[in-house]
């Protein structure tokens, strides 16, 4: 089989050759040997006979027919999804949505090829690359409650708590299930609509028993509201029973910082990332405490931290940028604040700021375009005021 394919591949004595019907059927002869592989149990063979047979059907797809290149194409989505597979049931879960995401550009129907990519790149961290996948899924089977609720995780992990909110809303299994109305309370402190959130948590206490976690999201809850006073004390408990207990130290640390007590702020966030390196929050809010304390070069690793977790945070770009730019370091500020500008075009401080990024590299034009939509920023904003 692999001769043949090599047959396929190479043989040529330097005129190109008009594809026939056995070319096809070779290919998806050897399409079928693999599969063969892939059902006695030999993910390994399967695999190189995949990728010999989608090597042999990319040379003859450019000097096919459209008919025959259309049959090409859904050899080559079975091809690419079963690769999928192979990899993600080895634990490959990136290699998995890579090899996934090429069927479903074979072939964006092809049976299965959304939730299974959607699965894979929620497997594999990537949650903005899974929610277009599994939103397409839910929309074909919009009965599936294990889609929708993956796709409202995937939300919560990028911080878009609204569309989560809006996914848990209505799961007809909430009431029952914990982990829902604990994932749904979340959504909604996360997304401004503490009050609603108040009820399920104190719902939870009761039929729970305390625990850190609840005590986090109760705390959350009352500072969404700005009832400082009962959020510190649900918080600090949260503290004494779990000291890496995610979001707690943040939010203590973020009361504390609305509060004016930056002192205190940087005590709670050092101790919560001491305790919990990976809390993306509790760094943020520290990088922001000691910029106002006049510590901007301890804020700028920091910084840096954030944004290799999250890209798209455009507030840890806009104050790395800002800091960047104090210490004279104009042309890697300008990058930061332009990427800032991207993910938030109508946030008039950024604006700001790059032009003043450009005004020390001497890019005169640029500094009055930014200007310019500084100016109409701001004008918009004291035309929304009563």
């Amino acid at each position: 089989m692999l001769l043949l394919l090599s047959a396929l591949l190479f043989a040529s004595n330097g005129s190109a050759q008009a594809p026939t019907t056995s070319s096809l059927a070779q290919i998806q002869a050897a399409m079928n040997a693999a599969e063969h592989s892939l059902r006695d149990g030999h993910p390994q063979q399967a695999e190189q006979e995949y990728l010999a047979a989608i090597q042999s059907a990319k040379v003859l797809a450019p000097k096919s027919s459209g008919a025959v290149r259309a049959d090409l194409s859904k050899l080559l989505a079975g091809a690419y999804f079963n690769l999928g597979i192979i990899s993600a049931q080895a634990g490959h879960f990136a290699q998995a949505a890579d090899r996934l995401e090429l069927a479903a550009e074979a072939q964006p129907d092809f049976p299965r090829v959304q939730y299974s990519l959607g699965v894979a790149s929620f497997n594999a961290q990537q949650y903005d690359r899974a929610t277009g996948p599994l939103t397409r899924a839910l929309a074909d089977d919009p009965a599936n409650a294990d889609v929708r609720r993956m796709l409202a995780l995937a939300w919560i992990n990028l911080e878009t708590f609204d569309k989560a909110t809006a996914l848990l809303k209505d799961d007809p299994q909430r009431e029952s299930d914990l982990s829902l109305q604990y994932l749904y309370g979340l959504s909604l402190v996360r997304s401004g609509h503490a009050d609603e959130a108040e009820t399920i948590f104190t719902r939870l206490l009761t039929s729970t028993g305390d625990s850190p976690e609840l005590n986090v999201i109760l705390g959350q809850a009352h500072a969404e509201q700005g009832d400082f006073d009962a959020a510190i004390p649900l918080l600090q408990r949260a503290l004494q029973m779990k000291p890496d207990v995610p979001d707690a130290s943040a939010a203590l640390g973020t009361i504390y910082f609305k509060q004016g007590k930056l002192t205190e702020a940087e005590q709670v966030l050092r101790a919560g990332l001491a305790a919990r390196p990976d809390d993306t929050n509790a760094r943020q809010t520290l990088a922001v405490t000691l910029e106002l304390q006049g510590k901007g070069a301890e804020a700028v690793p920091l910084l840096r931290a954030v944004i290799a977790a999250r890209p798209r945070a455009s507030n840890a770009r806009y104050l790395l940028g800002k800091i960047l730019l104090a210490q004279g370091q104009a042309a890697e500020a300008a990058e930061q604040l332009g990427q800032a500008v991207k993910l938030s075009p109508d946030d008039a401080a950024t604006h700001y700021q790059l032009a003043q990024a450009y005004r020390q590299l001497g890019r005169t034009a640029e500094v009055e375009e930014q200007l310019t939509l500084y100016r109409d920023l701001k004008d918009k904003q004291r035309g929304r005021r009563p």
